[in-house]
């Protein structure tokens, strides 16, 4: 299946709240700007977009929207102008239920252990019709039962090591891989 023959989009969301940390207890983490570079690289090599950084404070706000202009605007445009396109992806939210109010998603969790039995194949989510976000979350995982309801969740990335924990960067690029396999010519 081609791109122009799918009829659906993709965009993705990097949630920093509301997460859980090693003890399983609800935390915030923080934006670190490898995850802004790398997130906004690897969604436009794969063509999906937009690229949510979903953070409560205004603080790490600002902190993304200076990185942003320095691509966009600032020295960093003359020295990497493909880096400045892809930054252009980004938006900011400060609840994914913020996201949900601009754009009407379906929503699509990960996980290396989800909740649920029933999971998708990424690589059978472009036969369904529709605006699909995946999120993403920092930290231990999402803490999904402060979040809005899933459409559902996806398979999780299985390995043969005896690590269960990629990095999300990692994980992206992994299942946008898989997302596309069926959309290349």
């Amino acid at each position: 299946m081609s791109a122009a023959a799918s009829k659906a989009s993709f965009a993705v969301a990097l949630v920093h709240y509301p997460i859980l940390n090693r003890k399983g207890e609800r935390s915030t983490t923080a934006v670190t700007s490898i995850d802004i570079h790398d997130f906004v690289r690897t969604c436009a090599m794969y063509d999906v977009g937009p690229v949510y950084m979903v953070h409560p404070a205004e603080a790490m706000h600002a902190l993304l929207k200076e990185i942003a202009g320095y691509w966009l605007q600032g020295s960093g445009r003359e020295r990497n102008p493909g880096r400045g396109e892809s930054i252009k992806s980004l938006k900011l939210a400060k609840s994914l239920e913020e996201v949900l109010e601009e754009e009407d998603y379906t929503l699509w969790y990960t996980s290396a252990t989800p909740p649920e039995d029933e999971l998708m194949n990424i690589a059978n989510l472009p036969e369904i019709e529709g605006k699909h976000l995946i999120v993403f979350g920092t930290g231990s995982g999402l803490d999904y039962a402060a979040m809005p309801k899933p459409n559902g969740w996806l398979s999780p990335i299985e390995g043969i090591g005896m690590v269960r924990h990629l990095s999300v960067r990692a994980a992206l690029a992994i299942y946008l891989d898989r997302l596309t396999q069926k959309r290349i010519p």
